[in-house]
């Protein structure tokens, strides 16, 4: 059974999850847009022995954490990073493996990188904070930073099943039979209201500026103190797979994933390959 719990920080409430209370810790980070804690992560937290200690959280303007609208720019990384630490705090993790999805991945190599002492092992999974620039960049910076048609597509999104569908199956989801009638429903309820929507475009606005993306991990890679397991979908449309693999070549104690078949939501095709990917860490324990 997973158990919630709604945490008070100096940042806002959050809303934590855990399964569990076996030796083996993990805290798992989900990405943006429509996306939560238990969205991303449910067929995952599924999937775990009882070996395991599992948690996740809502980041704010997620879920069942607070909203955070006024939260980008330069303090939107290091807000998330900073809950990441009140969580870790909190239940007092340690020797744990951080798993990120997207936006999560960005979070957990920052927070990995700040505070290290305890994480036993990173896991970026097609993640955010590797690629030097978007596609069309200037184009794409323009776009976000001077409309807001972010907030119309979450939407759309959310009147029309079509194009929900649709979205999940062009970035999201590469097995059509993943794609369930449940999922669909629950994505367009997540894009209702305008804080999916602007969680995301926060996210966008936070993430680039007219030369680069933010933040470019790159050359800050080599610092990372422990073993680093970077996981991708092998048709993930929104992370080029050469950047995960060049990010793998800056630290020696790295390896690389590929999730055959997936696309950007690769743990949430894939849970049981996930699964055996983070039991690998404690082989020999």
């Amino acid at each position: 059974m997973v158990r919630k719990e709604i945490i008070q920080t100096q940042y806002g409430n959050i809303a934590a999850y855990k399964k569990g209370s076996g030796r083996k810790t993990v805290l798992l980070l989900h990405g943006a847009g429509c996306d939560s804690a238990r969205l991303s992560w449910r067929e995952v937290f599924g999937h775990f022995s009882d070996d395991f200690s599992v948690y996740a959280f809502d980041f704010l303007g997620y879920g069942r954490s607070d909203k955070a609208d006024d939260l980008v720019g330069e303090a939107f990384y290091d807000t998330h990073i900073a809950c990441v630490k009140c969580l870790v705090d909190h239940y007092g993790l340690t020797d744990f493996v951080l798993a990120g999805l997207s936006m999560g991945g960005a979070v957990a190599i920052g927070y990995a990188l700040a505070y290290p002492e305890y994480i036993k092992a990173l896991i970026p999974v097609d993640s955010w904070g590797l690629s030097e620039k978007m596609p069309f960049h200037r184009l794409s910076w323009w776009y976000v930073n001077h409309t807001d048609l972010t907030l119309a597509q979450y939407r759309w999104c959310s009147k029309s099943r079509w194009l929900a569908e649709w979205s999940i199956a062009y970035a999201l989801i590469g097995n059509r039979e993943r794609i369930t009638d449940s999922l669909v429903e629950e994505v367009m309820r997540a894009c209702s209201g305008d804080t999916a929507g602007r969680s995301m475009l926060n996210y966008q606005r936070s993430s680039a500026d007219q030369k680069r993306s933010k933040p470019y991990y790159l050359d800050r890679l080599k610092e990372l103190k422990m073993p680093v397991i970077y996981i991708i979908g092998e048709k993930d449309p929104l992370v080029p797979m050469k950047d995960i693999f060049q990010a793998a070549l800056e630290n020696p104690d790295s390896r690389v994933e590929v999730f055959r078949g997936c696309r950007h939501w690769s743990v949430k095709e894939r849970p049981r390959k996930f699964c055996r990917v983070v039991d690998s860490v404690f082989a020999g324990d």
